[in-house]
């Protein structure tokens, strides 16, 4: 123990002395050796009676501008290790489908899958993440903008927006086996005609209780809305319903780390000739019973988007697209703890190491292929990497060549430890 108090010292000393020379220096940035210091010291800690935690982790960041569609896939020390081009894998035979666009990325609960949605193909591509293989390509319907795992890893759920449907893909993991399953047809569910007949509407995102019983679906592109789906029953259905005059929910979803509170958000891009100064609004849901506890209408920025909550302490990150910064939320208190005065141009979608210390955020490119161009054009297509500690930038991150960087745009991003 002497030795690893002694460890600790020398780090914190090495730490607040790096710190105090940024404060007179004016720097923002951190160095690769100090997130070597800072993995070293974590592993000091192992055995320590904390739980099991990761030993590694990679960033899979996806690009889906124009003719590019590629997951680029980094080490924890910010080397790119992989590249997955789908574009090359079809033109290979590696895959029979198109894969397009690629927009969202989620992990199961062991990180040994992914699965990728592409709304411009309309398909799930399901990659085997220690090689890198795509094992399966699943059409599920156009726009198809959003799939995830369910926390027991039996199925994947699916949000397409040009279809208004919510489709399940049963998972078979141990024999890599995957099918269409269940499908919810929003459009036929009597609570979906009380709120949403009148509006174009239709499912963006989604996250599940922790019991995974029940999928919180927002709505969009922009008409905003939120639907509770009840995914475990023989035929899925809407089990509570909140219209756009109650819930203007249409990007990011969170769950807090305890699950007793779903956290939703509203992006509000305005108009390009008269931009606002601040829109956004973010709600709280007591999961025990769906109803909404808590709303609110300060995001201290413009185009409330991306959302996730670190796995460190009870802290809710949520972005700007339109204002290039964002906020910080106490989950216990609901109250905004921190502002997060510039994470990168256009920020999007955020995840987090799984020691909490950096935050990821990608960030859009010169002509981005989703949301509305005066906010969601960015100048550094890739992602940035901020030290939670101090909010700040430690790396900017953008691995298109030269020549794609205006044909780049990164929109999902996934962090998948490594035991």
């Amino acid at each position: 123990m002497t030795k690893f108090n002694d460890q600790k010292k020398a780090f914190g000393s090495y730490l607040i002395a790096l710190v105090a020379m940024c404060i007179l220096q004016g720097c923002e940035l951190i160095t690769k050796d100090l997130i070597s210091l800072q993995k070293k010291d974590d592993k000091s800690n192992r055995g320590m009676g904390q739980g099991p935690f990761a030993k590694d982790y990679e960033i899979w960041a996806l690009d889906q501008g124009v003719n590019l569609s590629r997951i680029h896939i980094f080490n924890s020390g910010l080397t790119e290790t992989c590249v997955i081009d789908f574009p090359a894998l079809l033109s290979e035979g590696e895959i029979v489908d198109a894969v397009t666009m690629p927009h969202m990325i989620e992990f199961n609960s062991t990180h040994e899958y992914a699965v990728v949605a592409s709304p411009a193909s309309g398909n799930v591509a399901i990659i085997r993440t220690q090689d890198r293989k795509v094992i399966k390509v699943i059409f599920t319907g156009a726009g198809a903008h959003m799939a995830s795992f369910t926390p027991d890893d039996k199925s994947i759920w699916v949000a397409n927006i040009g279809t208004v449907t919510f489709i399940e893909i049963t998972a078979d993991l141990a024999n890599e086996s995957f099918a269409i399953g269940r499908e919810l047809n929003l459009l036929e569910q009597q609570e979906w005609k009380d709120n949403f007949e009148d509006v174009r509407a239709a499912p963006v995102c989604h996250l599940y209780t922790a019991d995974g019983k029940y999928a919180y679906v927002t709505l969009g592109p922009g008409a905003g809305g939120l639907v509770v789906v009840d995914i475990q029953a023989p035929e899925p259905k809407i089990v509570k319903a909140f219209s756009r005059d109650e819930v203007k929910a249409n990007c990011g979803l969170a769950l807090s780390q305890d699950g007793k509170k779903m956290y939703a958000n509203w992006g509000d891009p305005g108009s390009a000739l008269n931009p606002p100064t601040e829109s956004g609004e973010w709600y709280v849901f007591d999961t025990s019973n769906h109803t909404l506890i808590k709303s609110s209408s300060e995001t201290r920025g413009v185009d409330a988007h991306g959302a996730r909550v670190s796995p460190k302490g009870p802290w809710l990150w949520q972005v700007n697209r339109g204002s290039d910064n964002g906020i910080i939320i106490n989950t216990m208190t609901d109250k905004i703890v921190h502002n997060l005065d510039f994470v990168g141009s256009s920020p999007d979608i955020i995840d987090f190491s799984p020691d909490g210390k950096f935050a990821f955020i990608t960030l859009r490119g010169p002509n981005p292929r989703s949301g509305a161009a005066h906010v969601a054009t960015g100048t550094t297509p890739g992602f940035s990497v901020i030290n939670t500690s101090n909010r700040k930038i430690a790396a900017l991150i953008q691995p298109a060549p030269v020549k794609d960087l205006q044909a780049s745009d990164f929109h999902g991003i996934g962090v998948r430890p490594i035991y």
